[in-house]
């Protein structure tokens, strides 16, 4: 789905009938996953911290509902029914693109400010694609799928089913404790159709993700895959 930002006339009713908004505020930069909370029931406004504008939004029509304001530059979402996780595209007046994965959450309105990072900052976050960060990051993804314990990490067995979604049942198998924190996780199709897996939607297995790396995304029913997550160090 592509909307664009349409006029406030009929966004105005929306925010009146809207509780007092609470806020998030979350870190972005062009081209980067993030993860946002949103009602599960009622309408959360995404907007720019700063004063800045959202210009377009792309998202899955089925998956949730969207009113835009074009003279602010925000937008207001409320998810479809069923509560799983989504992911949508949103791009600033700058050019910028950013790719929110939304959990709805049983909790009143809310809003979510998206605060871009100063382009000075950006060479020393440790998300180049050549910084030895990013290097470390695969490496040790390629250590996990070939199920090897890297130096200077423990593996810790683990077991714990993940109640995330119900047409799926997730084990996270092992945790590796090191300079980084990763978790391998088991996932079965226990659904009738086929599933299809993208590394966006699970940005919300863990705390401060940094990579997501699936095995296979495409899955018959009775079939399962291993999901690697890496996240960093607060």
């Amino acid at each position: 789905m592509k909307t664009r930002l349409m006029s406030a006339a009929g966004l105005v009713l929306a925010s009146l009938a809207a509780p007092a908004w609470a806020l998030q505020v979350v870190d972005v930069t062009d081209g980067q996953t993030v993860t946002v909370k949103v009602s599960a029931r009622e309408l959360t406004r995404i907007g720019m911290a700063g004063g800045g504008r959202l210009t377009r939004v792309w998202g899955l029509e089925d998956r949730m509902q969207v009113q835009a304001d074009k003279e602010s530059g925000q937008i207001f979402v409320r998810p479809a029914a069923g509560g799983r996780p989504f992911s949508f595209f949103v791009r600033d007046e700058n050019g910028a693109t950013y790719t929110l994965i939304a959990t709805p959450v049983d909790m009143p309105s809310d809003t979510v400010l998206l605060r871009p990072r100063a382009a000075r900052d950006r060479p020393g976050d440790g998300r180049g694609a050549d910084d030895p960060y990013v290097a470390r990051i695969k490496s040790l993804v390629r250590a996990l799928a070939r199920d090897t314990v890297p130096a200077g990490y423990t593996r810790v067995s683990v077991g714990r089913p993940v109640p995330l979604w119900q047409e799926a049942r997730i084990t996270m198998l092992a945790r590796y404790e090191g300079p980084l924190t990763a978790e391998v996780y088991e996932l079965t199709n226990v659904s009738g159709a086929e599933m299809r897996l993208d590394e966006r939607e699970f940005g919300v297995m863990a705390d401060n993700i940094r990579a997501v790396a699936i095995q296979v995304h495409a899955l018959s029913p009775g079939e399962s895959t291993r999901i690697y997550v890496v996240r960093g160090t607060r």
